[in-house]
């Protein structure tokens, strides 16, 4: 079947697709940006011509109805996100979405057409079990009330006998986050930070297995359907022991009365009507923490034919790529922690504080264009060396790594070392500055023949491939790395060449 699918550049979309090539589908999918996305779904290990893109927004009826010319089914994943999330643009996005999606997907005689709901349209529950027919909550964010109105959408097309099959996911937790949704950003926060216990609990659902149902589920012939796939159900203290279990570092938690943190959650959306700011936790996300009871995944797992895999394993998965992905300091992940687990930068330290003025002057003189690579290089890489990797002399001002790349002309490695950006995701930003010198360093040649290099970074040896930025990559990037080293900006009026600039990610 040919499927259309929505938010293929999401997490559950990702994965969704994967598991659609996996069972003999033909995804097309509907994306804004389709380079970004065939990056997305590469790192899955899809390659790009085994999908279909049509270039378009779901707001746009236009190009909705072109992805779906031609297509025998459709599941619509996208959506405006957040939980904590206020704003008439979220329940504007989120309805008229589903209404051309989900309702262009029925005029145009598609079966089955699946709309990925939310175990949240049901929150706070009035059941000690939530199931399909348990009645619809009444939010109070942008985001809540939006999937709530896209919901009743979707259940007037069943009422009026079209094929729509609603999946109401729980907590999606797993590895390969494109972006972190609610619940990897949430544990990665009280992990790293401290997590407060109160009362209710949440439902941890992987991704895979999210993404199984979603395929299988286009195979269904049930017509109009509701399924609630929650999860794995966990009250705090037992998901903080579990973590505590797979990593081996106790969470830092404390215990906190449910009415308290819904005390908070009321004062935090007060404050925010007098004076808007960004903060997670509001009544709703405070509502869904206390609240929450287990789902009755029965239907969905017997009409699919679907087990879902241990929750040990998903949470094990799941922080295991966070602390790959920079997401988690490796500290707290433990055992789970790879072992050239890539750590971020912290702020500037006292010696940047007082001397990186002066040195930015130095660097960006003309004078220390022509000395710097005869003496700078030399320095570090000596110091490297004999401190094991954990310190070169630029260090001391700005992130800085060594590179080893494979010589273009002689096959042979090639040391160098640099100034750097890590980022979040782990991997690394190199600018070719060659301080300023109307020639490319030799470094960025080795990698343009050469992607695949290695990285020493704190001490730590990291296989890396290298990838040149395109314009718009560099334009994104360029103010972050002239706010981590402003000499660029410099060397740059000095030369007629463009600085290459490369983004180092680890294999």
């Amino acid at each position: 079947m040919r499927v259309l699918l929505t938010g293929a550049s999401g997490f559950v979309g990702s994965h969704t697709v994967r598991a659609l090539l996996a069972r003999g589908h033909v995804p097309r999918a509907l994306v804004r940006d389709p380079d970004k996305a065939a990056r997305v779904l590469g790192a899955l290990g899809v390659p790009r011509g085994d999908v279909e893109f049509v270039r378009g927004d779901m707001l746009d009826t236009g190009a909705v109805a072109e992805a779906l010319d031609g297509c025998d089914a459709a599941i619509h994943a996208a959506a405006a996100i957040g939980v904590t999330g206020h704003g008439r643009d979220v329940v504007d996005a989120n309805v008229a979405g589903t209404r051309n999606v989900v309702g262009g997907a029925v005029a145009a005689g598609l079966a089955p057409v699946i709309h990925v709901s939310t175990i949240g349209v049901f929150v706070p529950p009035t059941a000690p079990v939530i199931t399909a027919d348990a009645p619809l909550a009444g939010p109070r964010t942008g985001y809540g009330r939006s999937k709530v109105a896209a919901e009743r959408y979707a259940r007037e097309l069943q009422d009026e006998g079209a094929p729509v099959t609603i999946v109401y996911p729980g907590g999606v937790f797993g590895p390969d986050q494109p972006v972190l949704d609610a619940l990897p950003e949430g544990l990665a926060g009280a992990l790293s930070k401290v997590w407060p216990l109160p009362g209710g609990g949440v439902s941890v659902l992987d991704v895979r297995d999210l993404a199984e149902a979603l395929a299988r589920a286009v195979e269904s012939r049930q017509g109009a359907s509701r399924w609630v796939l929650g999860g794995h159900y966990l009250t705090w203290p037992r998901f903080a022991g579990l973590c505590d279990a797979l990593t081996g570092v106790r969470p830092r938690t404390f215990r906190v009365p449910s009415p308290v943190m819904l005390g908070l959650g009321s004062a935090l959306d007060a404050a925010k009507r007098v004076r808007s700011f960004d903060y997670p936790l509001t009544r709703d996300a405070a509502e869904f923490m206390v609240t929450l009871v287990p789902t009755d995944d029965r239907p969905i797992l017997d009409a699919l034919g679907l087990t879902l895999r241990p929750v040990e394993d998903t949470v094990a998965d799941g922080l295991r790529w966070l602390a790959e992905s920079g997401h988690l300091d490796p500290r707290r992940a433990g055992r789970l922690a790879p072992a050239a687990a890539h750590v971020p930068a912290a702020g500037p330290t006292a010696v940047q504080r007082v001397l990186g003025p002066v040195f930015h002057r130095v660097s960006g003189s003309a004078w220390f264009a022509k000395a710097g690579p005869r003496l700078v290089p030399p320095i570090d890489r000596a110091l490297n060396r004999l401190t094991g990797g954990r310190l070169m002399l630029g260090q001391l001002l700005v992130p800085s790594l060594l590179l080893t790349t494979t010589g273009a002309v002689s096959g042979l490695p090639r040391r160098t070392p640099l100034a750097c950006l890590p980022e979040r995701d782990g991997s690394w930003l190199v600018v070719g500055s060659n301080f300023g010198r109307e020639k490319h360093p030799a470094w960025t040649g080795n990698l343009l023949k050469t992607p695949e290099a290695e990285v020493m970074f704190r001490g730590r040896a990291v296989p890396v491939k290298a990838r040149l930025l395109d314009d718009a990559e560099r334009a994104e990037a360029w103010p972050r790395l002239v706010r981590v080293w402003p000499v660029y900006d410099r060397y740059v009026e000095r030369t007629t060449r463009r600085l290459r600039v490369f983004r180092l990610t680890p294999r």
